[in-house]
């Protein structure tokens, strides 16, 4: 493979790689950089091997010097792995690749999240907030009205001075906008990178099984996957690189196919301090609970019905619940910042509508426990709602050094 040249410094990879410093220290901080240079090494290597050289990389002119003329659609072999557990800074690393592959000419970044909103504002918000002295941000927000105008008025002044990062959920709607905002820009000038998140979900072809039985002519590609192949038509001159802590349906598909990885990443050993698999589901850890599958079951049938608004909750969900209420109160008590958002996470089942129902099933006990502590109810009501927080407290305290009182952690849970 071609070897070619990169810069490794910058000022907005000196500016990021301070800001983690301040985050994360300095020691992770650095090795995360490292992971970066390695992967934009990669970048570079696959990009000048497929384009030619001269482009990106050290002393490069951040213009494609050669458009693809190829017969594929999409060039073969310009994708790239990052591999990295869950919650073990794959997002850092990303905001770090970006930042050395700007220092190194690449100037169009594509950042696609999961379908969903809020996710989807939280990584813009992310790239937004650590990028600086790069290129700009926008998110499908800023194309969403008039996507035309918007590659007008906003992208062609950035695109080869600063840069451009574009941010969209992989919403069909969003990826059909994204589209049209490459198209009326010119973006093929310029070199791409796409950095697509939990890359093995949704973004493969889930549509090839059927094809294989029935037939391409009868059965098309599934629609995320047909839209990202637009895109990456779009932006020629490009590599596209998946980021997931689950790679298997990635790294078996065949080697023609688009979605084949060329080059992979492996994120290092996260720090002490995180928390993974190894913590929850060692045998006879303290951190988990078993729960009969048969609450599972009892939550799918119940189709959203809570006669009377009665307690009806399993008692695993319950006790979770009780120990993320005080488990939480602990936190903003331990840390000082009663501010603090935690969240709560309870997922049974893929189904959106089974999701409705146990969200109803929260909201009333959430409802219910509330009223109990503070003597808004029945003092029976009140007894059981404290015997509960009670059970929870006990599992605290398996796992937590010098909790508070109950009762102390009980005053702080009940609102003034």
């Amino acid at each position: 493979m071609t070897h070619t040249p990169i810069e490794i410094n910058g000022d907005c990879i000196d500016r990021l790689i301070k800001r983690l410093e301040k985050q994360i220290g300095a020691k992770e901080a650095n090795q995360l950089k490292k992971t970066a240079i390695e992967i934009v090494q990669n970048c570079v290597n696959v990009y000048s091997e497929n384009f030619g050289i001269g482009d990106v990389g050290k002393n490069s002119t951040g213009l494609v010097g050669q458009p693809y003329k190829g017969t594929d659609a999409i060039p073969n072999g310009t994708t790239g792995l990052i591999y990295g557990r869950v919650q073990s800074g794959k997002t850092n690393t990303t905001i770090a690749t970006l930042a050395l592959a700007h220092e190194n000419n690449f100037r169009c970044f594509i950042v696609l999240t999961s379908n969903n909103t809020w996710l989807g504002e939280q990584t813009a918000n992310r790239f937004n907030n650590q990028i600086q002295g790069g290129p700009v941000v926008f998110d499908w927000k800023a194309w969403k009205d008039d996507p035309v105008d918007f590659a007008k008025t906003k992208f062609t002044r950035y695109i080869k001075d600063t840069g451009v990062v574009l941010v969209s959920t992989k919403n069909v709607q969003h990826l059909d906008k994204l589209l049209k905002v490459l198209k009326a820009s010119k973006v093929k000038d310029v070199p791409t990178l796409i950095f697509d998140d939990e890359a093995d979900n949704a973004s493969l072809n889930t549509n090839e099984a059927k094809q294989a039985k029935q037939g391409k002519e009868q059965i098309s590609d599934s629609t995320t996957f047909e839209k990202i192949g637009n895109l990456r038509q779009e932006v020629a001159n490009h590599i596209y690189i998946q980021i997931t802590a689950t790679p298997q349906s990635l790294l078996l598909q065949k080697l023609s196919h688009p979605c084949k990885p060329q080059f992979c990443a492996a994120l290092p050993e996260p720090g002490d301090t995180y928390m993974g698999g190894e913590l929850f589901f060692a045998e006879k850890s303290n951190y988990c609970c078993i729960v009969d599958s048969e609450e599972i079951d009892e939550l799918k049938k119940k189709k959203g019905e809570n006669p009377g608004n009665q307690w009806i909750i399993p008692e695993g969900l319950r006790l979770a619940l009780c120990c993320f209420f005080l488990g939480s109160t602990y936190k903003m008590l331990s840390s000082g910042q009663e501010d603090a958002t935690y969240s709560f996470l309870a997922h049974i089942c893929y189904k959106q509508d089974i999701h409705s129902v146990l969200e109803k099933v929260i909201s009333q006990f959430v409802i219910n426990l509330d009223q109990a502590i503070r003597d808004k109810s029945s003092a029976t009501k009140n007894k059981q709602a404290i015997k509960w927080l009670e059970q929870a407290y006990n599992e605290l305290n398996k796992t937590v050094d010098n909790l508070p009182l109950f009762t102390e952690l009980i005053n702080e849970l009940i609102p003034i």
